[in-house]
């Protein structure tokens, strides 16, 4: 598979509610887009929530998060979060973003997240999976 298809561009138009008094955006809506980018990207390689949902699983919690700040987005601004899986730990994998606006960076991110499914004691409770190589291979790793 090609880099192409472990990446992903989500378009974001930064609205008035998205940003502080100072028009600046407020930092947890960069967390919601991470969010929305990943679920974009896994969707686009065929192991969206859905399809997790249809094989048992229960989705892709995350287990850390974390950004720089690099220059201020504001309300008005047009950006676009670039995503892309970076790789893969036998159950969990780290997802980076890149919010541009233009040519300019504006922030990056980063994710782990893991395969969520039904703790066979307790399936009220979470556990992470083995990550399959279907899994892997949806990404464009072997």
């Amino acid at each position: 598979m090609s880099e192409a298809t472990r990446t992903s561009v989500l378009p974001v138009r930064v609205e008035f509610g998205h940003c502080d008094p100072a028009g600046i955006v407020w930092y947890p809506n960069f967390y919601e887009w991470f969010d929305a980018a990943s679920h974009r990207l896994a969707e686009q390689a065929g192991v969206g929530l859905h399809a997790l949902r249809a094989q048992g699983f229960l989705g892709l919690p995350l287990m850390q998060t974390g950004s720089t700040y690099h220059r201020p987005t504001r309300f008005g601004d047009e950006v676009e979060v670039h995503s892309r899986v970076a790789g893969f730990e036998r159950r969990s994998f780290r997802v980076e973003h890149r919010i541009v606006c233009g040519t300019e960076l504006r922030v990056e991110g980063f994710e782990v997240r893991f395969l969520g499914q039904p703790h066979p004691d307790d399936p009220q409770r979470l556990r992470a999976a083995d990550l399959p190589a279907s899994f892997r291979a949806a990404f464009g790793f072997d």
